[in-house]
């Protein structure tokens, strides 16, 4: 089950333009014209992908480029809390495709900007990290159901709440892949089935 998520963008100049934008007059999506939605979860052998889709609302093109920042809130350990901190979580920027993370861009090409198409435009990213404590020093485990996310360009944060209330679970830092055309979360796009084993 999809979760919606609320955004608020800042700023609203001319995005770069490469192959993947319609125009050079295409501007950078605002609040009222995207959803934002965490599609699924893939978790194997202490791995994490999460992949989140990015829908235009509006009657108009707008277009995204680069990576989301994050943010959690919650609780240090892997047992909720009734009260809650801001945790720290690393984060790295990565293209993708490096080890047991899903999806991002192929080695060597541009981070696209990404141009929504009217009513029906889709853009994805995943989140990757691991959910067990591997190597010296352990690295230190959180679980948070509240993630903040800044997209390119925005100031505000986005609240998003995890898919079907299951929390997020990290264990030290995560990786970013970057915004990406379609919903696999990969440039180029491959089927949803290749991730989770369902029809695309």
């Amino acid at each position: 089950m999809a979760t919606v998520i609320t955004v608020t963008l800042l700023g609203a100049g001319p995005a770069a333009i490469d192959a993947h934008a319609a125009s050079p007059f295409v501007r950078t999506c605002a609040a009222t014209s995207v959803r934002v939605v965490e599609y699924n979860t893939s978790v194997g052998a202490g791995s994490v992908n999460d992949l989140f889709w990015i829908e235009n609302v509006s009657a108009q093109a707008c277009a995204l480029r680069g990576y989301v920042r994050t943010a959690y809130v919650g609780n240090y350990g892997l047992k909720r809390a009734k009260v809650v901190h801001n945790l720290v979580v690393a984060q790295a920027d990565s293209l993708g495709r490096n080890g047991n993370d899903l999806g991002g861009v192929k080695r060597g090409t541009r981070i696209p900007t990404v141009t929504l198409v009217p009513r029906t435009g889709r853009a994805s990213f995943w989140i990757y990290g691991t959910d067990i404590q591997v190597g010296s020093p352990s690295p230190r485990c959180i679980i948070s159901f509240k993630m903040l996310a800044w997209l390119p360009g925005s100031a505000s944060a986005i609240l998003v709440s995890p898919m079907r209330s299951d929390g997020f679970f990290w264990c030290g830092a995560i990786a970013v892949h970057p915004i990406v055309p379609g919903a696999s979360g990969s440039d180029p796009s491959v089927p949803l089935r290749y991730y989770f084993g369902v029809p695309s």
